[in-house]
């Protein structure tokens, strides 16, 4: 409030501000003489506060000598890529491998790494995973003479209940055809793991007498083909996806609507109960790179100068999917 502001002007000749990430509580304060933060570059505009900026940014402050410290060796650069284990990355690879050629609206979400997998062409906002793939079959079916692409939109489940539930409602009444794809992960992951209204939990933590399911909620859009699957069981997974496609296209089809239903590894309650899998890889491999392009699992990692992979079990997770992405067998697993 004003009286604080004031008297903290008043009781210091000088004040660094620290926070993440605008200047607000900096704004608050008023005076360019006396306040030390992002505005005036004391602190850097961009970038996290690591504990060594904010070392060199106190020492600076303080008129301290600085700190030298040893450089740290440098980890070899890694694009950002969904977590080992993630049962979005299952997903996905199915996607690819029943919808070899098509438009693939995404949506909002940690899943938005679905682009490194192809399997995301556009990221706009809320919800519009559904309207654009809306759009798109009304477009071609309307203005080409060549047949509608096959069109597979993908949503996670807290933004299908945050954002996606009007648009799908509008792509059924308005005639729409195309695969929706909802990621149901039990949680809401980019945000810190957010209860959705399908756990049966609220906001606080506390228990809910009421669960909200996903599935009644898109029969209630309208949606006649709804199915649920867990998309570690990968083959079961893509016959499901050719069923879904089949459905599409079939003469009284119209959407169809895939559940891929495994809970988020974030979760360390479901981390501690899951089947964890000895994965190894065997003299079979030959470094096709297929697994390290078209599945993108971190801890596939490729053996400089010899003609193999391997796996970092640091992080491996066990979840064995990859066993059934191998073309060539050489990647085993025993429980």
């Amino acid at each position: 409030n004003k009286d604080f502001i004031d008297f903290l002007l008043a009781r210091y000749k000088r004040i660094l501000v620290l926070e993440e990430t605008y200047p607000v509580i900096e704004q608050q304060l008023r005076d360019k003489f006396k306040i030390f933060g992002r505005l005036n570059g004391h602190v850097p505009e961009e970038g996290e506060l690591l504990p060594e900026i904010v070392e060199d940014i106190m020492t600076t402050f303080l008129g301290l000598p600085q700190v030298k410290r040893p450089v740290p060796e440098q980890a070899p650069p890694r694009r950002p890529t969904l977590c080992p284990g993630c049962p979005h990355r299952a997903s996905f690879y199915a996607l690819r491998k029943v919808f070899r050629r098509g438009i693939y609206p995404g949506d909002i979400g940690c899943y938005t790494l679905g682009l490194n997998l192809e399997a995301v062409d556009t990221v706009l906002c809320m919800g519009a995973a559904i309207s654009q793939a809306a759009g798109f079959y009304h477009s071609f079916k309307n203005n080409s003479e060549d047949e509608v692409p096959d069109i597979v939109a993908t949503i996670g489940d807290s933004t299908f209940f945050h954002s996606g539930i009007p648009a799908l409602i509008n792509a059924v009444v308005e005639g729409a055809r195309f695969v929706l794809l909802i990621l149901d992960n039990s949680t809401t992951a980019m945000t810190g793991n957010q209860p959705t209204p399908a756990t049966g939990k609220r906001a606080s933590g506390e228990i809910s007498d009421k669960k909200v399911s996903i599935n009644k909620v898109v029969e209630a859009c309208g949606v006649e083909f709804v199915r649920e699957e867990d998309p570690y069981n990968l083959k079961n997974f893509i016959e499901l996806l050719k069923e879904a496609r089949e459905y599409v296209r079939a003469p009284s089809g119209g959407i169809a609507v895939v559940i891929a239903k495994h809970p988020c590894l974030m979760d360390r309650d479901y981390r501690q109960r899951m089947t964890k899998l000895q994965v190894r890889i065997t003299d079979k491999c030959k470094s096709c790179h297929y697994c390290i392009d078209n599945f993108e699992c971190p801890a596939l990692v490729e053996v400089p100068d010899e003609d193999r992979v391997t796996i970092d079990y640091s992080i491996c997770t066990g979840c064995g999917v990859c066993v059934s992405v191998c073309p060539r067998k050489a990647i085993v697993a025993e429980t």
